[in-house]
């Protein structure tokens, strides 16, 4: 036995009505998978490497172990800057570089100057969507 047509078509308009409500309440649901976080940035706390603002002798060296990680769904790691300003000076780049990765880390080791200067060392890194999250050590001399 055939069903009417009306009945056909309410069977129809009530199963695409169902769909669209399913739909709406699926996509109203979701997080946005677009939204970006800053990286991660901070100093490996070990000896032997400077984690933390502190004084060291005129002309010592200061090793400094730096990492940094993606902290959304799609912030990838993409590049990252190291400046330096000495005594509050004028921030001078030393170094840009350019890699794509959920992690990084790295050791950097820097000579030191006569004593009465500060040297802040300023590790800044950039997701793929250009957002940066940095972290900084200042290291006075003696």
């Amino acid at each position: 036995m055939e069903l009417p047509i009306s009945m056909k078509k309410a069977i129809v308009f009530t199963c695409c009505s169902l769909l669209v409500i399913v739909l709406m309440v699926q996509l109203s649901s979701c997080t946005k998978r677009d939204q970006t976080n800053p990286p991660g940035v901070g100093f490996v706390a070990q000896p032997g490497y400077v984690y933390v603002d502190t004084t060291l002798y005129r002309h010592s060296i200061a090793t400094i172990w730096v990492y940094a990680n993606k902290l959304g769904i799609v912030d990838l790691l993409d590049s990252g800057t190291i400046q330096r300003s000495i005594s509050g000076g004028p921030d001078t780049l030393l170094q840009t570089m350019t890699f794509n990765s959920t992690t990084f880390n790295q050791a950097y080791s820097y000579q030191l100057g006569d004593s009465g200067n500060s040297y802040k060392y300023i590790f800044t890194f950039f997701n793929q969507n250009r957002v940066s999250g940095s972290d900084s050590v200042t290291i006075t001399t003696n």
